[in-house]
């Protein structure tokens, strides 16, 4: 072989052409989404989740409606940052009750799995009522998060 076909030879460049801009098109792109995920490393914030719960409940109705909540199981319940909306069979939201506002507080302050507050007693409005006999549906809502923890249906005593 003579040195002006070894000049003149390029059966060989145009695969690394190719390997050299195929290995720059990966760098660029890398670089593009680490640019991207690095820069909303300020904004991400983790949100604080509401516990789940499943429960059971006594309702008692009449001129002063009230209901115990029993923890069955689930994450442990903030008793002051529950939310209970009480909604008729019909799927109308007939009360809300923040038992943070109750005084004497709603014991125990904490709800474990096994355990059930004392009595809460409920804000309906005016023109409704708890009827005895009738099916009601409770979701309890955190007063933190605005999420739902759990639902109870039940029959009013």
């Amino acid at each position: 072989m003579n040195l002006y076909t070894l000049i003149t030879d390029d059966s060989g460049v145009e695969n690394a052409v190719y390997g050299i801009l195929m290995i720059a098109i990966v760098v660029m792109v890398a670089l593009l989404i680490a640019a991207l995920v690095l820069s909303q490393g300020g904004q991400v914030q983790v949100l604080a989740s509401s516990p789940k719960a499943s429960m059971t409940g006594v309702l008692t109705g009449g001129p002063s409606p009230s209901m115990l909540v029993n923890h069955e199981s689930g994450d442990p319940l903030p008793v002051d940052q529950m939310i209970l909306n009480v909604y008729d069979d019909g799927g109308t939201l007939i009360g809300t009750t923040e038992v943070s506002a109750i005084t004497p507080a709603v014991t125990p302050a904490q709800l474990s799995p096994g355990m059930q507050t004392s009595a809460v007693p409920l804000t309906i409005a005016s023109g409704r009522s708890i009827d005895k006999g009738s099916r009601y549906t409770v979701k309890v809502v955190s007063a933190q998060t605005k999420q739902q923890i759990g639902t109870i249906v039940m029959v009013a005593r």
